[in-house]
């Protein structure tokens, strides 16, 4: 037996011999593991760098943002060789550290560049921002592989928001086991499986080399549906790639401070709520009437019946995202204010369309970094702390997660605070309060009011288009309030066209149409306005001026042959109906409304071909089809 036990031993022994000198060959020829090159959740199709080096003309070259990224990322410069003294800190995340709606200049990031010199002045500050739009985690990551090679000192990180954004797939990764797949994750460390993995499988789930949206490929949120099984993965991907980026902050001997993510729960409703599964239609419907009946006693301030009304849709279907707002609103109308706190965050948790990072997420990251000793901002408890009722609302953020300016403010100085604590910086005796009036001043000032009101109205755009009306049309208003700008008139017009409020939209389409009487666009909205306000012959004078602005506007000739036709202008209306087909043939409207005219002079065979069209077009499109049957009927009489 004792033999037996020497031979087991021995036989040990030569295997781990025969693999350490396999994983040395194997480290020799420059294999690398898997672990430290491929994420085991997600890979890329490429990578292009985000910084480039550039030449400049009597000083040392620097590194400057490529020209392929500027559209995620803000234009950025910094010496390829870091000066002696020099503290060199990079902030990565998504949209907010890249400082949306805004720019560099008013996020987190800008202000930390602009608080460090006078927090300690005798170090030389580089900060640069590398905020990707819509950066998730996993994307966050695989940018610090290439930022590790710019000599960092300090990574700031702020994500959690954008893991949902992408559509990814863990199939294989969801039917596997936990213990098989703690099992890989070790192995993964071996340079001898990775180069069997790389010989025998292909990456199932790759993406983009630069992010692709799933809101970019859709009409709102459509695309999102319940899938608890993929939320459980993302989270479990979001842990794994936080622990990487505190992985690679270590092994290059960078510091890191991670900041927890924060979102607006009080004043932003869920993007979409979905039925539980196994619901039937009929309770659906109930659910569905009764949500209706809450937001109704909401509206006429009987927070009572609402909450009533709420519990009795949620225990139909508890999980539904929009009844678990209204019921939130009803108990903080009602004075419950931890029960209202709980019911928003549950809204959140449930939201179909997860845009705003989950409840567990924040406590997430402070895990990762207590467990690696890495700098750590709440600011999620920041903003829960510095608003009304300890529920974050829009006293702190422009819409579901983007901070205002002064948000943005308090998060870097809580971060410069952190940077202090951990020995990254030594506060002078003249910081204080009044230097940070002093810049916070300085800096508010130098931004210019049109383009923050644009920013808003832009802003709000997307939010209208994501099926978020209410929230646009609230920043819409906050972007009036600051400037009468020309573009910001424009962009409230659209908002309250969208919205179907024409009356308010009018004076504001007069004004817009007054001062940029050359933008086809703008005279367009007046003239639609007017027309839907039964104003024709006002609105046709300014249809027709956007037409000779700008002859190519495909809707344009729908609208201004709607108008014509009512002022009983019928051939003229019929050559611009024609005109619009040329430049959109397949426009269901136009054909349809041509298709009437020609039929109310007689033409019934070149109506019924036009019907036709338009229902080839658009096979819903009922008018078009009645109007077919009718013709194929007087046809017939005939």
């Amino acid at each position: 037996m004792i033999k037996n036990a020497r031979n087991y031993v021995f036989g040990l022994a030569v295997a781990l011999v025969l693999v350490l000198t396999v994983e040395g060959v194997l480290w020799i020829s420059g294999v690398e593991t898997l672990y430290d090159r491929t994420d085991p959740y997600v890979g890329f199709s490429g990578y292009s760098p985000l910084f480039v080096e550039e030449s400049t003309t009597g000083e040392e070259n620097v590194f400057a943002t490529a020209n392929n990224k500027l559209d995620w990322f803000n234009s950025q410069r910094f010496p390829v060789q870091k000066a002696s003294g020099v503290t060199r800190i990079f902030c990565l995340g998504g949209s907010t550290t890249y400082g949306r709606p805004y720019d560099d200049r008013t996020s987190f990031c800008g202000w930390l560049r602009e608080f460090l010199p006078a927090v300690d002045p005798g170090t030389q500050w580089e900060v640069i921002n590398a905020g990707g739009i819509s950066y998730a985690s996993y994307r966050v990551e695989r940018l610090m592989e290439e930022l590790v090679d710019y000599e960092p000192d300090l990574f700031v990180i702020y994500t959690g928001h954008n893991e949902f954004l992408e559509m990814r797939t863990y199939g294989e990764l969801l039917n596997t086991p936990e213990f098989l797949r703690n099992l890989a994750s070790l192995a993964s460390r071996l340079r001898l499986y990775s180069l069997l993995s790389d010989l025998i499988y292909e990456r199932e789930n790759v993406l983009a080399t630069e992010v692709d949206a799933i809101l970019d490929n859709s009409v709102g949120p459509a695309d999102y549906h319940r899938d608890d099984a993929m939320r459980d993965a993302v989270l479990e991907h979001f842990r794994f790639s936080l622990t990487r980026m505190a992985e690679i902050g270590r092994d290059e001997g960078a510091e890191i401070v991670f900041v927890t993510p924060a979102s607006n729960i009080r004043d932003f409703s869920p993007f979409k709520s979905e039925p539980s599964a196994g619901l039937d239609s009929a309770r659906t419907r109930e659910v569905g009437l009764l949500k209706q009946s809450v937001t109704e006693r909401l509206d006429n301030h009987d927070p009572d019946r609402a909450s009533d009304l709420a519990d009795q849709g949620l225990v139909i279907d508890p999980r539904d995202a929009e009844l678990l707002f209204h019921k939130g609103r009803a108990l903080l109308a009602l004075g419950q204010i931890d029960e209202a706190r709980r019911a928003f965050m549950a809204a959140r948790d449930e939201d179909v369309a997860p845009l705003r990072a989950l409840t567990p997420m924040p406590g997430v990251v402070g895990d990762i970094a207590l467990e690696n000793g890495n700098g750590l901002v709440d600011f999620a408890r920041m903003t829960e702390d510095s608003s009304r009722d300890g529920i974050p609302g829009e006293e702190l953020f422009l819409d579901h997660v983007h901070p205002s300016i002064d948000g943005n403010r308090m998060m870097a100085l809580a971060i410069i605070d952190e940077m202090i604590r951990m020995g990254t910086a030594t506060p002078a005796s003249t910081w204080g309060d009044e230097v940070i009036s002093q810049i916070s001043e300085r800096v508010e000032s130098s931004v210019d009011e049109a383009a923050n009101a644009l920013a808003l109205t832009n802003l709000a755009r997307v939010l209208n288009w994501a099926g978020k009306q209410e929230e646009a049309l609230r920043l819409v208003e906050r972007a009036r309030s600051i400037t009468a700008d020309p573009h910001t008139l424009y962009g409230t017009v659209a908002m309250l066209m969208g919205a179907g409020r024409y009356e308010e939209a009018l004076p504001d389409a007069e004004e817009a149409a007054r001062l940029m009487p050359e933008v086809a666009s703008v005279r367009r909205a007046h003239g639609y306005i007017l027309a839907q306000l039964g104003r024709n012959r006002e609105a046709l004078e300014e249809l027709r001026a956007a037409a000779r602005l700008d002859p190519t506007m495909k809707d344009l000739y729908y609208h201004l042959g709607l108008v014509l036709s009512d002022l009983g202008y019928q051939e003229e209306a019929e050559r611009t109906y024609r005109k619009g087909l040329e430049l959109e043939p397949e426009d269901a409207d136009a054909l349809n409304n041509l298709g009437i005219l020609l039929a109310e002079r007689g033409d019934l065979e070149g109506a019924m071909e036009l019907f036709k069209r338009a229902v080839e077009a658009d096979p819903e499109h009922r008018n078009a089809q009645g109007n077919l049957e009718r013709v194929r009927s007087m046809l017939g009489r005939r």
